[in-house]
């Protein structure tokens, strides 16, 4: 009994832990966006790292909790799973978009997959609780299973998502560096056609960047990058695509965002799947 109040405080006590960490983060965020760049890289990690070691101390504790009292630690595995769907990506910094991609994309597969094995975790623990009570255990065992496997294949689902976002992302940014410098390269009186190409390349790119890397819902998931973001550089594509090459430097900065989108998902294209 002792045990068991005494695992149930750490339990609270790391969810008051999370919940604070994410509250400063909150209020220090107009702080951090006041930094310099080199600042700013110093630092940004440090949410995202407070939160993955929150998180896992969090489900650890959980996972010690369980034989003692099974249905808090299926409630609290619920909340991991809950908490990490509808805002676990908001720890994701803003800044530094186009650098920090490649971690986003490296690591926003694992953590989704992590935090659904959590809720099944949770609904086992729920099963064999019935399961204990139930007459009827070769059926609970049979759905205990059947979400098993369920849980696998969509854990592969997403991997595979991520890949498949990966490839559409170094395609369509690639189709739109090619276009982008051929409308630069086109005589005057030919470049009428070439800007709508080149306004088409950007649609399709566009459509890909405003997707979740790990989900396809809105409201759930890792961004691409930020809406801000996106925002900022469809007015710089349509500056290059309207002075058609004449501003360079415009031109030079929306070419090596390009190029670093591309750089990003080195590793993980696949166009097969």
């Amino acid at each position: 009994m002792i045990l068991l109040k005494a695992n149930g405080l750490a339990v609270m006590a790391m969810g008051l832990s999370v919940v604070g960490c994410i509250a400063a983060s909150w209020l220090m965020r107009p702080w951090f966006e006041a930094l310099t760049r080199k600042e700013q890289r110093r630092i940004t990690a440090l949410p995202l790292v407070a939160y993955l070691a929150l998180g896992s101390l969090f489900v650890l504790c959980t996972l010690l909790l369980a034989p003692e009292d099974r249905a808090t630690a299926t409630m609290l595995l619920f909340v991991v799973w809950t908490y990490h769907s509808l805002y676990g990506s908001g720890v994701e910094p803003s800044s530094l978009a186009y650098e920090r991609l490649r971690g986003r994309l490296r690591r926003a597969a694992p953590l989704r997959v992590a935090v659904h094995w959590c809720g099944l975790a949770g609904v086992l623990f729920l099963l064999q609780y019935l399961r204990d009570q139930s007459t009827y255990r070769t059926v609970v065992l049979g759905i205990m299973a059947t979400l098993t496997l369920g849980c696998l294949g969509a854990s592969l689902k997403v991997f595979v998502r991520v890949r498949r976002l990966c490839a559409s992302l170094d395609q369509h940014a690639h189709k739109l560096i090619l276009e982008l410098e051929k409308l630069r390269a086109l005589p005057v009186e030919k470049r009428s056609d070439q800007k709508h190409a080149a306004e088409e390349a950007w649609g399709v790119l566009h459509r890909t960047l405003v997707n979740k890397i790990d989900t396809g819902l809105s409201v759930s998931g890792v961004f691409v990058l930020p809406s801000a973001t996106i925002k900022e550089l469809h007015h710089q594509v349509y500056r290059v695509i309207r002075a058609a090459g004449t501003d360079d430097t415009t031109h030079r900065q929306v070419i090596a965002r390009l190029r670093m989108l591309r750089m990003a998902c080195i590793g993980r294209t696949d166009t097969l799947v």
